[in-house]
């Protein structure tokens, strides 16, 4: 940590705590030490420029910091109470959008849960009607048992995946990039798949390990989402394709698709809370901005967006630390 780094989270510590103490015991503590600290500091002042060491001088480093010292600490106190408030209040409005934008992205997993379930279910339904059918022939019933013990089995593990993403508890836990990635393909495969999407997943590394906290699996399932409502039935063999490139001294992360694009009049609003094209019954506009809020919060990284009439590119460059972190040589 460099001192400006250090010099910066020192100076947050004492804003964030100093409106947490009596206003007296600060004016009187403050005082007393620029009056300790004046009275020396006139004098060797004095000593330096040439200047008799006077009466008027004692005075006048004793007299202004009992007078201005109390003034100008009760007005910084009373600025940084102010600028707490601020501060809470925009934490709470932080709060809020991410669970709107949870509740949000529920609700298209919930859509994701239906197409994931009817197919098994129709499985089981199948494997059921053969093996009333087949009576007491052992083979075919035993077949059938385990054709229902395979999709049981599936409809487990994605019931499974599903409630790893919503559970506030495992949000900020490392999983592996592969797992992560295993995850958003599960929750978001078969609707793509209906809509004739391909979802193209590639960790360009061979033998590093990357770890990431889960809420990344949150801003991928927004760019999938938003990459799905982009397409229309004109555009030929939609794909949505995510690169995870480990780089020196970063992860980066490149979510590109071939629909229309963004409009150029609107690409620097798309990460504004609220801000949608969809109509109201399809988007919150909260998806791209609390995308941005992790990617910058939570990882300390940067995301942009590039886009021209074909493609849409996000790209998120996410510095090695505990929420991002890189195993060398592991498999």
């Amino acid at each position: 940590m460099n001192i400006k780094d250090f010099t910066n989270r020192k100076l947050d510590n004492i804003i964030t705590k100093l409106p947490t103490y009596s206003s007296f015991l600060i004016v009187i503590i403050t005082t007393v030490f620029v009056l300790l600290g004046s009275i020396p500091i006139v004098y060797v002042f004095s000593k330096i420029f040439g200047v008799t060491y006077t009466y008027f001088l004692f005075s006048i480093s004793v007299f202004l910091p009992l007078i201005l010292t109390p003034v100008v600490i009760t007005i910084v106190i009373r600025l940084t109470k102010d600028l707490k408030r601020e501060i809470d209040k925009n934490t709470e409005k932080d709060i809020i959008l991410f669970e709107q934008a949870r509740f949000a992205l529920m609700g298209e997993m919930m859509a994701n849960i239906s197409h994931q379930w009817k197919q098994p279910l129709n499985t089981i339904g199948l494997a059921v009607v053969s093996a009333r059918a087949a009576g007491l022939e052992k083979e075919t019933v035993s077949r059938s048992f385990d054709i229902l013990e395979d999709t049981i089995n599936y409809l487990a593990n994605t019931i499974n995946d599903f409630m790893s993403f919503f559970n506030q508890k495992t949000y900020s836990e490392v999983k592996k990039l592969q797992t992560i990635v295993q995850e958003v393909k599960s929750i978001s495969s078969v609707e793509l798949l209906s809509k004739n999407i391909k979802l193209n997943m590639q960790i360009e590394s061979e033998s590093d390990t990357v770890e990431l906290a889960s809420s990344i699996s949150q801003v991928l399932l927004n760019f999938i989402n938003n990459a799905k409502d982009s397409f229309t039935k004109e555009i030929e063999n939609s794909e949505i394709i995510i690169k995870f490139i480990p780089r020196e001294y970063f992860l980066e992360i490149s979510c590109c698709d071939n629909a229309n694009g963004i409009d150029p009049a609107i690409i620097d609003k798309i990460f504004s809370p609220y801000f949608t094209t969809k109509v109201k019954s399809q988007g919150t506009g909260i998806g791209l901005y609390m995308s941005r809020q992790i990617i910058e919060k939570v990882f300390n990284a940067e995301i942009n967006v590039s886009s021209k009439i074909g493609e849409t590119c996000f790209n998120i460059s996410i510095p090695y630390s505990d929420k991002c972190i890189r195993r060398r040589g592991s498999k």
